[in-house]
């Protein structure tokens, strides 16, 4: 049994798949992830202020329902940041025509002259960062505001005569919902 010939073209190919990583095109930079869970674990903190200080409901006392609203609501945040800044840059480097860094991978490769390469890469590279920075921004203002107005809204329009903890529990985590959901309308 003897193994199939490799053709020339086949064979090249193959070293390109190796050479590519396009699942990178895909992830958000490590720091975003940390940015958004750290934003979603302070913005989530804003109820439980708002609801302790005018509602009277006492941190001490209602721990586990302030804990698992707020895990619940830090979840959603954060995929909702992360799924609109993919977005979000996605459509820029589209529309800016700023290449992907598999696309760029593939054009450097062909290209003879180091030099120029490597002045192509790093332009190419500084245009990824400055958008991924702007969609990041974007992703925060947008799921911020959405999330603090649903806040009020429920809290002291939809469920202002129902009880404090239901209220609680009800405004933050159907606010992270919706956030969450006009975040993926976005994609």
């Amino acid at each position: 049994a003897m193994a199939p010939k490799k053709t020339a073209a086949k064979g090249k190919d193959e070293d390109w798949e190796f050479m590519l990583d396009t699942s990178a095109d895909t992830r958000l930079p490590p720091i975003h992830r940390i940015l958004f869970v750290i934003n979603s674990l302070i913005l989530t903190a804003v109820p439980v202020y708002l609801y302790s200080s005018i509602f009277d409901l006492d941190v001490a006392e209602n721990a586990p329902v302030y804990g698992a609203g707020s895990v619940v609501t830090a979840v959603l945040l954060t995929l909702a940041c992360q799924g609109r800044s993919k977005s979000l840059r996605n459509r820029l480097l589209k529309s800016r025509d700023v290449e992907l860094p598999s696309t760029s991978a593939l054009k450097d490769a062909e290209s003879k002259q180091d030099e120029k390469k490597l002045n192509r890469s790093k332009e190419m590279a500084q245009k990824r960062s400055e958008v991924e920075w702007e969609a990041l921004a974007f992703a925060l203002s947008v799921t911020n505001a959405i999330f603090l107005l649903s806040v009020v809204v429920i809290a002291f329009f939809v469920l202002r005569s129902t009880q404090p903890l239901v209220n609680y529990a009800v405004s933050t985590a159907g606010s992270g919902i919706f956030a969450f959901y006009f975040a993926s309308r976005s994609v």
